[in-house]
């Protein structure tokens, strides 16, 4: 199997952190890959404050998170609408001007076919000022037609159509980070000759709310796995409802969140298993216990323990399906924000992971998007191109360096070997240089 198609196809910062003017084109698996403190991570936090922002609705980009105690009707510490927090607009604004602009261009596929409705390619270009939705622009293309529109705070949009066959459908645009919205249609009442049948009706309808949705379903296909996870306890409250995500802002609420999605659901339980044991040799488990607690277990497959407390297995094996059960729950064509998956784990197992995830990707249809500082993560993944598992357009690799406080961001080339055309900056030179002062030490004895 072989994509055609990445969901997420580009991401345009500017002014925004350390990126004065930064383009990432992306593919089915986007890899990002550089030094500490060189803008990496400013790439997911810029997608997920404006996807925080499109599910709130409303038309500012940063607002302060606010916590509360947990309770036992309530027992998460923040809202399932909250997965990032980057303080005030002030902190995200480069040299302290007063705008930032984001842009995203993407695919976005309907779960089933809609008439001739299959999929719709956006692209969207916003730009804040001093924290509010000043200005955004895009485009929108489906089946043939397309449309652009623009709004400008203070004035009065027009309203863009897209003509279809027999019908013209409206797009409202909003002054929220939804961006559009749908406007209903007109079908053609001359060369229909009659009123349409009511499926035909409910159908125009259907489509119309589709397309008025695009941009921010988009928004909404991004999941994000974040670098913190892990059981720290070993048992967890049962909540009154399973959670509705996993991607909740504080590794507190992911890790109740969790076990209560997997013990409300028996075959993600299941399904996670099977992964833990390709990898891990063993399953997860949980058991009611006094005090309406999840107590965790891991069950052994290889070896004479049996059972024991999830939270005993060490901070490799533990953070594994903080891993895994985000991306089983990913929907296809939607796009996983991986960050660090290297990390607490050998090197042999940092491979195991990453083929693992490269065949989940095939499996589900999902996109990657991966920052790493693991050498083993990125030869898995030109391995898997230079093995034909993956095409070489399937898979985007982007360098980043911090050059006097500025992120300087470039692509570098893969052929179909799996070889980086010019080297790999930053990565095996620090192993050569140790083996070399190895060697030359073993030379003076």
């Amino acid at each position: 199997m072989r994509y055609n198609q990445a969901m997420l196809k580009s991401v345009h910062l500017k002014n925004f952190k350390l990126h004065g003017d930064t383009r990432i084109d992306a593919a089915p698996i986007t890899v990002f890959i550089g030094p500490n403190n060189s803008g990496k991570s400013s790439i997911f936090q810029a997608l997920l404050l404006l996807r925080q922002a499109a599910l709130r609705n409303d038309q500012y980009l940063c607002q302060p998170p606010a916590a509360h105690v947990p309770s036992e009707s309530e027992p998460y510490q923040y809202s399932s609408l909250l997965s990032v927090d980057q303080g005030k607009f002030e902190e995200i604004v480069r040299e302290s001007g007063e705008d930032v602009h984001l842009g995203f261009t993407g695919v976005v596929r309907a779960r089933r076919p809609i008439g001739r409705v299959e999929q719709a390619v956006v692209n969207a270009q916003l730009r804040i000022r001093t924290n509010q939705l000043a200005y955004h622009t895009g485009s929108l293309e489906v089946a043939g037609a397309d449309t652009t529109w623009e709004f400008v705070r203070g004035s009065s949009p027009k309203t863009p159509v897209i003509q279809l066959p027999g019908v013209k459908y409206f797009l409202q645009i909003s002054p929220t980070f939804q961006l559009t919205g749908h406007g209903g249609y007109e079908y053609d009442r001359q060369k229909q000759g009659f009123v349409p049948p009511p499926e035909a009706l409910l159908e125009y309808n259907e489509v119309s709310q589709w397309l008025g949705a695009v941009p921010s379903s988009l928004l909404r296909s991004i999941h994000p796995v974040f670098p913190l996870r892990g059981f720290e306890e070993w048992g967890y409250p049962i909540t009154e409802n399973p959670p509705g995500n996993l991607e909740l802002m504080t590794l507190h609420d992911r890790a109740l969140a969790l076990p209560n999605a997997l013990a409300s659901d028996r075959r993600l339980k299941e399904r996670l298993s099977e992964q833990l044991s390709d990898l891990l040799h063993l399953s997860i488990d949980f058991e009611v216990v006094p005090g309406k607690r999840l107590k965790i277990w891991a069950k052994h497959t290889n070896d004479v323990r049996g059972e024991t407390l999830f939270a005993n297995e060490g901070t490799g094996a533990n953070q594994i399906p903080f891993i895994f059960v985000p991306v089983l729950l990913t929907p296809p064509n939607e796009t996983i924000l991986l960050s660090e998956p290297e990390v607490h784990l050998h090197p042999k197992r940092q491979c195991e992971l990453m083929r693992v995830l490269l065949r989940m990707a095939k499996d589900q249809t999902v996109q990657f998007f991966i920052e790493t500082h693991s050498e083993h993560v990125l030869h898995v993944i030109l391995n898997a191109v230079g093995k034909g598992d993956w095409a070489k357009d399937d898979v985007a690799l982007h360098y980043f360096d911090n050059v006097e406080g500025a992120a300087d961001v470039r692509p570098l080339t893969i052929n179909e070997h799996g070889q980086v055309d010019g080297g790999l900056p930053g990565f095996f030179d620090q192993s050569l240089r140790e083996l070399t002062e190895f060697l030359d030490a073993l030379k003076k004895t």
